[in-house]
């Protein structure tokens, strides 16, 4: 395989890292899935997580650096489990069996290129859906190559002002890109489906965290997103659960504090 072929540019950092020769980027991830947690979760939104829970696989490392982020030892110390393909499937497949409503990847940016071919030996065997949970900081052509992989998909839409995104984590085109990753999503998966019970079966949520000192940001994400996406097409998950504490190391001081 040529340098040309290993290359990482999963995300849109493009590190340009040899992962597989054991070079690292921003991610901090090994070549091989990293696993912190594989487990039923009652708390995501309700339409995923129902009675019986999603089926969450966290993944370690994380391309962007928020500072406000509540999970530093997985998305920057990178603790977790190596697992291989084989391994990774079974867990999920027993995730399956526990009768969880969807199997629910959690922070794969920086494996969205290795689980293309995961997916696609995987989803035969699957009963459920296969939700992609992700920050909206993609790679577009990345995503691209999980069309038909993927049945819902549950982005954040975090920021339009370019000089939040690049202060609170690291990302100064942050807006840009996540209007390009999320339309690309939308035009893949389409408008919501439910079942009977009222679970997602196919569509997107995206997610928006209000930030304390943020309220004008965070209009402008709503604006933004009502021009780029059919409203009756998708939902919006609006949290006003911002938690001060994990922010308390970073110099704004309005993240210092709840929402008023």
């Amino acid at each position: 395989m040529n340098k040309q072929q290993v290359v990482c540019t999963s995300c849109p950092r493009r590190c340009a890292v040899d992962r597989a020769a054991g070079q690292l980027g921003l991610c901090g991830a090994p070549d091989h899935f990293r696993v912190a947690r594989i487990a039923p979760h009652l708390w995501e939104e309700p339409p995923i997580s129902g009675e019986r829970g999603s089926g969450t696989v966290f993944f370690s490392g994380c391309s962007m650096r928020c500072v406000f982020c509540q999970n530093r030892p997985i998305s920057r110390e990178g603790r977790g489990e190596d697992l291989t393909d084989e391994a990774l499937a079974e867990r999920i497949l027993a995730l399956q069996e526990v009768g969880v409503h969807n199997i629910n990847l959690v922070t794969p940016t920086h494996y969205a290129r290795r689980l293309r071919g995961f997916l696609e030996k995987l989803r035969p065997r699957l009963r459920v859906p296969i939700v992609y949970n992700c920050g909206g900081y993609e790679d577009v052509d990345a995503l691209r190559s999980l069309r038909g992989l993927v049945d819902i998909y549950l982005p954040d839409f975090k920021y339009i002002s370019p000089e939040l995104s690049k202060s609170y984590s690291g990302a100064g085109d942050y807006a840009d890109v996540a209007r390009a990753a999320l339309s690309e999503m939308y035009d893949q998966v389409g408008g919501v489906c439910f079942d009977s019970d009222g679970m997602m079966t196919r569509g997107m949520i995206v997610r928006h965290l209000v930030l304390p000192g943020c309220r004008h940001d965070s209009m402008a994400v709503l604006r933004a997103l009502a021009a780029l996406l059919p409203v009756d097409g998708i939902r919006l998950s609006l949290m006003a659960q911002y938690t001060p504490d994990f922010a308390k190391d970073c110099p704004y001081q309005n993240l210092h504090r709840k929402l008023t």
